[in-house]
């Protein structure tokens, strides 16, 4: 068999391959090349020794992937799209924990955002894999509660919410006939943080919610209020009802807002948040509200606070570019950005400017 020149020269290159890859950077600093990582300008012409370099790279690379895939995960995971593996390589990063909106992002009022029981299926089969190492000792996810295989997962999920239209039983019971598989204790909502604050200041509030949302505030004395707390309360935005809190405020009373949402998504179109109804108050009294809802960033800390893992091991999922995206972003934490919701009618460059 003849050899020409060209042949043996690849011969010798993958020979040079294979070994580097069994000795890695032992036998590229014995030789010399461990130290230069130069790899010319652009236009110019690449020595014989710089295009050996970047082959050996890259197969150290991919024998690398693939030893840690094949360490990690079972046979049956190899078989998936390369945008999954990708994914899951991805994850590697020390993530510990997702935060998951809910109003917009999974659903809006009574209808499942489509896909999103299949996307959500899909993290758990997905988390269910990944490699247990970064599962913190806090956490209240346990291998041997039951539910999906999220909850069985290193990577801890917890839903937040600004939702005050519904207590957080009553928002289980939606979810749960959408089809989607959540437990009343992985839900954290604005209602909650709100109860918290006024039981740490020991105030009687007067409460601007709906009557469906009033049972997560059960036990709360609201007899002579000293303190007007503002949800989303379409029945009670009235004249009598807003004048009320009006003096309050005069008197002193603080006014604390379980959010500032501006609108959001019903069936029939956007709505008008408690936002605009506390700017309202805090322009009449001329005061400043307590906001403990999204995009506040307590109220990301306290969600993460029983998850044992800082804001930059967590990331956060939304519709609302400034509520989800913006405030987990203030608080340290990665956003990402569903258009599943809310249009970004306003302030579209709010992540550009971050």
């Amino acid at each position: 068999m003849a050899f020409t020149l060209y042949s043996l020269i690849q011969t010798a290159i993958l020979c040079t391959n294979a070994v580097a890859v069994l000795h890695e950077e032992r036998f590229l600093s014995k030789i010399g090349w461990g130290v230069d990582q130069g790899v010319g300008g652009f236009g110019d012409d690449p020595g014989v020794k710089a295009q050996i370099l970047h082959l050996i790279r890259s197969v150290r690379t991919v024998m690398r992937g693939w030893e840690v895939l094949t360490k990690h995960f079972p046979s049956q995971l190899l078989q998936t799209s390369c945008c999954q593996l990708v994914s899951i390589m991805a994850s590697r990063r020390a993530l510990k924990a997702v935060l998951i909106d809910l109003s917009g992002t999974l659903h809006v009022e009574d209808t499942a955002v489509p896909g999103a029981q299949e996307a959500l299926r899909r993290w758990q089969r997905f988390s269910f894999l990944l490699p247990r190492r970064h599962c913190s000792p806090h956490s209240n996810i346990l291998p041997s509660s039951p539910g999906p295989r999220l909850r069985q997962a290193s990577v801890a999920v917890k839903f937040v919410t600004n939702t005050t239209k519904e207590c957080k039983r009553d928002l289980v019971e939606r979810l749960r006939r959408l089809d989607f598989d959540v437990q009343e204790r992985e839900i954290f909502s604005s209602l909650s943080a709100a109860r918290s604050l006024l039981e740490q200041q020991q105030q009687r509030p007067l409460l601007l919610l709906e009557e469906s949302a009033l049972e997560d505030f059960s036990g709360v004395d609201t007899s002579e209020p000293n303190a007007v707390v503002v949800g989303l309360a379409p029945d009670r935005f009235n004249y009598q009802t807003l004048n009320e809190a009006f003096r309050l405020i005069l008197d002193g009373a603080p006014l604390i807002a379980i959010h500032k949402g501006r609108y959001y998504r019903r069936k029939d179109g956007l709505a008008l948040g408690p936002g605009p109804f506390v700017a309202g108050l805090e322009y009449a009294a001329d005061c400043r509200a307590t906001v403990v809802g999204k995009p506040e960033k307590t109220f990301f800390t306290q969600a993460l606070s029983d998850l044992g893992c800082s804001p930059s091991e967590a990331v956060m999922i939304g519709d609302d570019v400034r509520d989800d995206v913006g405030g987990a972003q203030d608080a340290g934490m990665l956003g990402i950005l569903v258009r599943t919701g809310k249009p970004a009618v306003c302030g579209v460059n709010v992540l550009a400017e971050r």
